[in-house]
C-alpha cells in the first residue's frame, strides 16, 4: 500500500510538470551552444554552470554550434536608497541589468534579450565588514538569477519559434527580493 502511494506521488508531479528547482528544460536547438561572455568572471561563472547543469554542451568555437549566445552587457548599479536621519546611508539598491542576444542562423532566430534583477541590502555603518560581506553575496545571487532568468527566456524564445512568431517572450518585471 505505502510503495503504491509513493508511485501514485510520483506519478502525479510528473505529470503536472514539476521539475527539481533550478532546472530549466532547454529545447533540443539550444542544447549545443557557443557562449561568448561578458567578461565578468563571477556572472561567466554562473552562467556557464546553469547551462551545464541544465544539459547544454558549450563549445569552443561559433563554427561547432547550431547557436549563440553573446552576452552583450553586464552590469550591477549600487544606488541609495534610503538616508538615516544622522545623514547616512541606511539602505542601498542593487540593480543588474543583463542584454544578450540569441542566434540561430539556420532557423533564422536572431533576439535580444534582456533581464533584470534587484536586490536592496542594509547599510550597518558600524559593522561595515558585515554589510561588505551582505553585499558580496548579494552580487552572486544577482549573477545566478540573471543566468537563471535568462535561461527561461532562451525557453521562452523557442516556445514563441514553435508556435510561428520571430519575436522575444516577454521580459518579466523586475522582483524586488530580500
Amino acid at each position: 500500500m505505502r510503495v503504491s502511494l509513493i508511485w501514485l506521488a510520483v506519478i502525479t508531479l510528473s505529470a503536472c510538470g514539476w521539475h527539481l528547482r533550478g532546472i530549466t528544460p532547454i529545447p533540443d536547438g539550444y542544447r549545443i551552444l557557443y557562449l561568448q561572455g561578458s567578461g565578468n568572471t563571477g556572472f561567466d561563472q554562473a552562467l556557464n554552470q546553469q547551462l551545464q547543469f541544465n544539459g547544454v554542451v558549450i563549445t569552443e568555437h561559433a563554427v561547432d554550434a547550431p547557436a549563440q549566445l553573446v552576452v552583450e552587457s553586464y552590469e550591477i548599479e549600487r544606488r541609495t536608497l534610503s538616508v538615516s536621519t544622522n545623514g547616512q546611508v541606511a539602505e542601498y539598491e542593487l540593480n543588474g541589468r543583463l542584454t544578450a542576444t540569441v542566434s540561430r542562423p539556420e532557423d533564422g532566430i536572431n533576439t535580444e534579450i534582456l533581464v533584470r534583477s534587484r536586490r536592496t541590502l542594509t547599510n550597518d555603518v558600524n559593522n561595515i565588514v558585515a554589510t561588505a560581506n551582505e553585499e558580496r553575496q548579494q552580487r552572486s545571487a544577482i549573477e545566478k538569477d540573471l543566468a537563471s532568468k535568462l535561461l527561461r527566456r532562451l525557453q521562452g524564445i523557442s516556445a514563441n519559434k514553435a508556435d510561428g512568431k520571430n519575436e522575444p517572450a516577454p521580459a518579466p518585471e523586475p522582483t524586488q527580493q530580500p
